[in-house]
């Protein structure tokens, strides 16, 4: 049986089928005995290039497949999150500061990126912002990142030290500052220390704050 397993399995191989597909007619063999069976086989370039188009093909699938799969993983994720979000919502909703906050993300919050991020100039909003974050959300600073966005003429004002000192972290965790295009080459607003980007890790709030925000607007109507 073995050596007719063998002359089969040589037989398919000249005309040019796969590992793969001999292993579906001979199911019995290992590919580690195949190969050792059919390492030697010279092949025409016709079936050369069978074989090589059944790998490509097989291995687009298993993309597709694979692409597929995780696409349904993170749907059931986000899915799970917002049913969450909503049983957490009677609750939350009977906290002034989490409907101050919600509101405020809901008209400045970045909605395009699947991940909280909040921009903005003014230091009393931050600190509003950082509250939400800390106080309602008990979401610690290693969770937390930030970047400052800065014209560049006025990169020598401290700007980083003074919002650090607004949010209470040491000026290093915050990423590189970002400095903006401008045409001006004089300072007009001499208050001015940029705008400051609070970004939490994840995107397990982002999809929280979108079911909330939604649940919101129902109350609303």
């Amino acid at each position: 049986m073995r050596l007719e397993d063998k002359r089969k399995a040589i037989e398919l191989r000249q005309k040019g089928f796969t590992y793969n597909e001999i292993k579906e007619i001979i199911p019995s063999i290992s590919k580690g005995t195949l190969s050792g069976w059919l390492k030697n086989i010279d092949l025409s370039n016709i079936h050369k290039k069978r074989i090589l188009d059944k790998i490509k093909d097989a291995s687009q699938k298993g993309r597709v497949k694979g692409a597929w799969v995780n696409k349904k993983k993170r749907e059931d994720r986000i899915k799970k999150i917002q049913e969450e979000a909503k049983k957490e919502f009677r609750i939350l909703a009977q906290k002034p500061l989490f409907l101050i906050g919600l509101s405020l993300y809901f008209a400045e919050g970045t909605h395009k990126f699947q991940r909280f991020q909040f921009v903005n100039s003014d230091p009393r909003i931050i600190k509003l912002m950082m509250a939400w974050l800390k106080k309602v959300f008990r979401i610690s600073d290693e969770n937390i990142n930030f970047r400052l966005y800065l014209h560049e003429i006025y990169s020598n004002e401290g700007c980083e030290e003074f919002w650090a000192d607004i949010v209470n972290v040491p000026v290093e965790k915050f990423l590189k500052t970002v400095y903006k295009p401008t045409l001006h080459r004089l300072k007009k607003n001499l208050l001015y220390k940029g705008c400051l980007r609070i970004e939490v890790r994840g995107s397990e709030l982002f999809w929280k704050i979108q079911t909330w925000q939604n649940m919101l607007t129902e109350i609303s109507n």
